[in-house]
């Protein structure tokens, strides 16, 4: 929404150091700053500040960006808010409609949401009206979720024509398909980004013979289903308020509890809690409280919630409704203050795990203590794998030493990120890349893009090449989370490198590239026999072996042959 040069130029005239240094207190450590991490319980100091590079750093929580992501991460703001407060202190003046990318998405979308609004409004959405009456949902409390309906007879084409929309927009949107209209019959919920815009659609059958009962938009350039949450967007506010989010699993649960109040909810799309909505979650609240269907399924899903949640560094807690109850029919039954009441006594995961899985003899008991050792062993952040350890051992009256030697013996899921955390050396040559941004001429002229290997360098790499401002902050964007924190750490750590200690690192990197390609020749002419083959190979290597003993390194350039 905000032009990209703009953002680079907040971020660039911004005083990464003295903005971070408003909210916690930072030392000066040589060029860099150091403090205790605001994002986790910490006794020795394990965040850093550089100003020359623009970036922070956490060694404990691996939490890293520049400027922008810093006051997302600590305010709790979505990303449009925390440009334009940046701006704001710098005296930049920013547009957020300029060159917005999907932008014809979007103008759909709100058009869509129109019609289905005024659709509910008019004589041919009185059954869509009447449905609602049914589940007692109060249209008039709930304006902002912009609840419409789809008539059976459609018109939504007819509609769009009217206000100039071609069908091909319609069809990119995910609102048309095979040239008939994608939701027929069924009350409309318009799903929003944190932003506020309408990113797709939810439509429930208002008859139980549409199916499926449930349908949700296809995905798009700008709506991803696992990226987005329910109603997140009209309860963030609630939840910052609070610092707690409630997690419920349907759009009917969850409007009926925010028309009594209850204002900090959201909810999945349909489907399982997703690693990427649980991160969206941490970033306005601390605490989430599970309150899913008291059926098998219900408490199948908050199982699988619960360590997604805790890994994105929140302490979770769980409602339990009575056996065939969902939020929806308790509030309206029961009453709200009632639901305020079983929200209040949430149970912390431990007990609730505890209660809900029978464990009728001690081998079963066994089975569960390691089920929940799994999901302790995937928390990154050390002091809170510690606390929940004790807390665990104190539950289950069992030695934090024995789980200890569990976790060492069995050495599962939670090995991975520890594994994946081991820099290779592409990603080491990327970040003394990204730490030399002013060689990149350079670097351009000795690698491609097939050169790496690991599909997000590679892409990293291919952006680089298309936008020579590329900010080394916005490296998520590209590589995903992991190599973000391996690359921000390498960042952090190395000084910034000379030209010829570049320059050295990146033939030495192309070489080993070319020997390996070299002796995979080899291999395949030895086992096929051809001799002629495997000594030219042979003396290919030796030839590539002697020009790196004679390499004149001041001449290395564009014309090196590697």
């Amino acid at each position: 929404m905000i032009e990209r040069e703009k953002i680079e130029e907040i971020t660039r005239q911004t005083d990464i150091a003295a903005l971070i240094g408003q909210y916690i207190p930072l030392k000066k450590v040589g060029k860099n700053y150091r403090a205790l991490c605001p994002f986790h319980s910490e006794r020795e100091p394990s965040f850093y500040v550089s100003p020359d590079k623009g970036i922070y750093y956490c060694f404990g929580c691996k939490k890293g960006g520049n400027a922008i992501s810093f006051l997302m991460e600590y305010e709790k703001l979505d990303f449009p808010t925390a440009v334009k407060k940046l701006a704001k202190e710098l005296g930049i003046e920013i547009d957020t409609t300029k060159n917005l990318k999907y932008k014809e998405l979007y103008d759909v979308n709100e058009l869509a949401t129109q019609f289905y609004t005024l659709c509910l409004s008019k004589e041919l959405g009185r059954r869509g009206r009447h449905y609602l009456k049914e589940r007692r949902v109060d249209v008039q409390k709930l304006k902002e979720f912009k609840i419409g309906y789809a008539p059976a007879s459609g018109g939504l084409v007819t509609y769009m024509r009217q206000k100039g929309v071609a069908l091909e927009r319609l069809r990119k949107a995910g609102l048309i398909s095979a040239e008939r209209e994608v939701f027929r019959e069924r009350i409309m919920f318009p799903i929003l980004s944190v932003s506020g815009r309408v990113v797709g659609f939810g439509g429930r059958g208002i008859d139980e013979h549409i199916k499926p009962k449930y349908l949700n938009s296809p995905e798009t350039p700008i709506f991803k289903k696992g990226n987005v949450l329910y109603g997140l967007y009209q309860s963030k506010q609630g939840m910052r308020t609070k610092n707690e989010a409630m997690l419920v699993e349907g759009y009917f649960d969850l409007l009926s509890v925010f028309q009594y109040g209850i204002e900090n909810v959201c909810a999945p799309l349909g489907t399982a809690l997703t690693e990427n909505q649980a991160a969206l979650i941490s970033r306005f609240a601390r605490r989430v409280n599970i309150l899913f269907d008291g059926d098998v399924s219900g408490i199948k899903a908050a199982l699988r919630a619960i360590g997604l949640l805790i890994n994105a560094q929140v302490d979770v807690f769980v409602t339990v409704l009575p056996q065939g109850s969902d939020p929806d029919t308790y509030v309206h039954e029961y009453g709200v203050e009632d639901l305020k009441q079983k929200l209040s006594a949430a149970e912390d995961f431990f007990h609730f795990y505890k209660k809900v899985v029978s464990t009728d003899t001690v081998e079963q008991e066994v089975v569960l203590i390691k089920d929940l050792i799994k999901i302790i062993n995937n928390i990154r952040d050390p002091i809170r794998f510690d606390r929940y350890l004790k807390y665990a051992a104190h539950v289950f009256d069992i030695s934090a030493e024995t789980i200890k030697r569990e976790m060492s013996a069995t050495r599962t899921v939670a090995t991975k990120p520890q594994t994946r955390l081991e820099i290779t050396p592409e990603e080491k040559l990327m970040g003394m890349i990204l730490n030399a941004r002013e060689h990149f001429p350079l670097v351009k002229n000795i690698l491609k893009p097939h050169d790496f290997t690991e599909d997000g360098l590679r892409r990293l790499y291919k952006i680089m090449l298309k936008e020579q401002d590329f900010d080394i902050a916005d490296v998520a964007d590209s590589t995903g989370e992991v190599l973000k924190e391996k690359l921000l750490s390498i960042i952090m750590k190395e000084a910034p490198i000379s030209r010829q200690a570049l320059l050295e690192a990146l033939v030495r990197y192309k070489s080993g590239i070319e020997t390996k390609k070299i002796e995979a020749k080899i291999r395949e002419a030895r086992e096929k026999g051809d001799d002629k083959a495997w000594s030219q190979y042979q003396k290919k290597l030796n030839d590539l072996k002697k020009q790196m003993l004679k390499i004149n390194w001041d001449n290395v350039g564009a014309s090196s042959g590697l």
